[in-house]
């Protein structure tokens, strides 16, 4: 009972996290560093498309297949404290890009100043 107690308490004093605002294109850019995609992560996101496990429209324009967008917040230290992913109709891409991109900010980024920023991963094949 006493744990459950803690539990609770513990709960409802762990503040929610920040959301990105509604429409992202209101957001800046986000600076990479480092934003080549490698050759591995289109197998991925190719094999998850071609599975028929996504919902996704594949757009052949210029190679682009699936564009996944994601809000990144930047923290006042200047690290990358959360990476929100749009829903596209396929979860392990959403995620997967998640991962990646917080893989390719892991070294840093240029980012100016804390707060939201855009930014979107195209895979093309």
């Amino acid at each position: 009972m006493i744990a459950l107690a803690l539990l609770a308490q513990a709960a409802a004093t762990t503040p929610a996290p920040p959301v990105p605002p509604q429409d992202w294109t209101v957001l800046p850019p986000f600076p990479l560093v480092r934003a080549a995609i490698t050759p591995e992560a289109t197998a991925y996101v190719r094999g998850e498309v071609e599975s028929e496990r996504c919902r996704i429209a594949t757009s052949p324009a210029d190679g682009v297949r699936v564009v996944a967008p994601v809000a990144i917040l930047i923290g006042p230290a200047g690290g990358v404290r959360q990476v929100v992913p749009a829903a596209i109709g396929c979860p392990t891409v959403e995620q997967y890009t998640v991962g990646y991109v917080i893989a390719l900010t892991r070294t840093g980024s240029a980012a100016s100043r804390p707060g939201w920023y855009r930014l979107s991963v195209a895979y093309r094949w």
